[in-house]
């Protein structure tokens, strides 16, 4: 793990998949807003104000980004009129595209509720479609392609998805694609602006 304290509001912290796992979570469960999530938060805050001298001084938002196998996480203290959803931390997690395009806040969701609305990014056509050859449940999620550019982007629905499945589903993601990004705002700007160039992609591409 690697801590930088940015400034009295703001801290950064670095995190590999191993020493994800060696807290006993996974990928996945970073997904998901549970009472384990939070400790594991917080533990690295605690972490971090011990060996960069960084002082909690209210609740926190966090985002993060997963870039080469590296979790990037930004930890900023809000203002505590905006509430917080644990005593002292708020977790708003945002994953971003590896290009540095801004997140948008989740809406509220209970414990236990998935993230589910995601969209993935991809540089070229053969990549996307070994992640789809390689979804082995790609026929239970609903999904468009679109095109921006250069790029190639699936917006899925993982709703019907379970644990394992999310699991699998964020390796091929880290492996395949350029990035990944949550939320209604973000799927809804790329139906806006991007080329709709199939539906129902992530079983027709699994079953070329």
């Amino acid at each position: 793990m690697n801590f930088r304290k940015v400034s009295d509001h703001e801290l950064r912290c670095s995190v590999t998949i191993d020493e994800i796992h060696e807290n006993g979570l996974e990928v996945s469960d970073l997904l998901k807003k549970t009472e384990k999530t939070y400790s594991f938060f917080e533990y690295l805050v605690q972490e971090a104000e011990e060996e960069t001298g960084f002082e909690k001084s209210g609740p926190m938002s966090v985002e993060g980004i997963f870039v080469n196998g590296i979790l990037e996480l930004i930890f900023r203290v809000v203002d505590e009129a905006e509430g917080s959803m644990l005593p002292e931390m708020e977790e708003d997690m945002r994953t971003k595209v590896d290009d540095g395009e801004p997140g948008s806040s989740l809406p509220p969701m209970d414990e236990n509720v998935l993230m589910k609305l995601v969209q993935v990014s991809f540089t070229s056509i053969e990549r996307l479609t070994k992640f789809c050859r390689l979804l082995s449940f790609a026929s239970k999620i609903p999904s468009s392609l679109y095109q921006i550019k250069n790029k190639y982007i699936l917006i899925l629905d993982l709703d019907d998805c379970n644990r394992e499945e999310i699991g699998a589903f964020c390796l091929l993601v880290q492996e395949y694609g350029q990035g990944s990004l949550y939320g209604d705002l973000q799927a809804s700007n790329v139906m806006e602006h991007g080329k709709l160039l199939l539906d129902d992609a992530c079983y027709r591409l699994h079953q070329m």
